[in-house]
Parts: structure tokens; sequence; C-alpha cells
């Protein structure tokens, strides 16, 4: 019997947003341009939103030898959201939805997208931010 990944996906999205009440969890929209117009030398874009929900995990970066860095590595665990996948070129801004996204809102840049995806199916992903 196999199992059904895209229904684990949904428990998995709504534990998530179980926490969303908690400082630990709550909703973030990403941030995707697309290009509408314009020329290959001066295109056009417009940002589509998508909502998703994240428990946040901040953790200190160690050297080779293992002695900490002045650095920290901020990471995202988020939902899965059928038919979207966020990618490295995507933003995202915690703490707000789509329909509250503008183009001030506080974007960081995805610099890594790590996907738990067994079978295929996505369940969730990890996504670090820029600092």
């Amino acid at each position: 019997m196999s199992e059904d990944w895209a229904s684990i996906a949904a428990e998995v999205a709504e534990a998530i947003k179980s926490v969303a009440e908690t400082d630990d969890g709550y909703p973030a929209a990403i941030r995707r341009e697309t290009v509408t117009g314009g020329s290959s030398f001066d295109p056009v874009t417009t940002p589509a939103y998508t909502t998703v929900h994240v428990i946040e995990r901040n953790e200190r970066v160690r050297s080779a030898d293992g002695s900490y860095v002045d650095m920290s590595r901020r990471t995202l665990t988020v939902t899965a959201v059928p038919g979207f996948e966020p990618v490295k070129s995507d933003t995202i801004a915690v703490g707000i939805t789509e329909e509250e996204a503008t183009e001030s809102s506080d974007w960081r840049i995805i610099t890594e997208v790590r996907p738990l995806s067994p079978a295929g199916t996505a369940v969730l992903y990890e996504l670090d931010l820029s600092a």
C-alpha cells in the first residue's frame, strides 16, 4: 500500500499552522517576480505573492574546526502549497500574508531551498535566508 503524500503534506501544514499563535510559527508571504513585458534588456516585472506558514530557527554558524564564527543562519520551516515550489530567486516577508504584502514589506532573499519530498511530493521546505 502506498502512502498518500499529498494528505501527509496537508497534515504537516495543519501542524505548522497550529503553532501560528505562538512566537515560533506564523504566516509569511513569498514574492515571485514574473516578467510581464518590456524587452530582455529592460524587462517589466510584476510580483505574485503566496502565503505560507513558517516556524523560524536561528542558529550560530560553526567553522570547519568546530568553533563558532560571528555569524548566524536564519532558517524557516515552511508549509508546502500545492502547485507552488519556492526557489532561490524568490523573496519572503515573515509575519504577513499575501493580502498584506507590499513592495515596502521587509523582504528577505532566499539563499537556499531544501525540500522534504518523499516519493516526489513536497511535504515541507526549509529555507535559509540572507542576513
